[in-house]
């Protein structure tokens, strides 16, 4: 990746991680997921897709997400576990890792909403304890859908 690439990447980063606390400041509650209509039926169980947060993480699991063509959410992987790297399945988005100097306590990657699709992106960990007494048997797997708009 090229130095201008980079330095385009890190900005946007930080605008993603700063503009949050700068709205908290100024009193902006930040805008709250899309209301869904009552009383709304389907025989497709598969929940409508919510407003993507600003950050995903493992809580976000298991759920379908939108993002509008040109947008940008982040992913972040909890430091308890050690991750592998997410795999993509789909061509509506792409991820670039966020690197840091220091730990921050989590693996964070920018997801970028590049064409309208579904995409899934799926990625297992491993307990950081793993082999101690108390430590959590097994996996960790984590997955969302990106339903990427026009």
């Amino acid at each position: 990746m090229g130095h201008s690439v980079r330095a385009v990447v890190r900005v946007a980063v930080l605008a993603l991680v700063l503009l949050p606390m700068l709205a908290a400041c100024a009193g902006d509650e930040g805008s709250s997921p899309a209301e869904e209509p009552s009383g709304s039926t389907s025989a497709d169980a598969t929940p409508p897709p919510r407003r993507s947060p600003q950050v995903l993480t493992e809580a976000d699991s298991g759920a379908t997400i939108a993002l509008p063509t040109g947008g940008e959410t982040n992913l972040r992987l909890s430091s308890d576990w050690v991750w592998e790297e997410p795999v993509v399945d789909g061509d509506a988005v792409q991820l670039a890792p966020v690197n840091y100097l220091q730990d921050p306590g989590f693996s964070e990657w920018v997801v970028m909403a590049v064409a309208p699709g579904e995409t899934t992106i799926t990625a297992t960990g491993t307990a950081a304890c793993a082999g101690q007494d108390g430590c959590a048997d097994g996996p960790q797997d984590f997955q969302v859908r990106i339903t990427v708009e026009q």
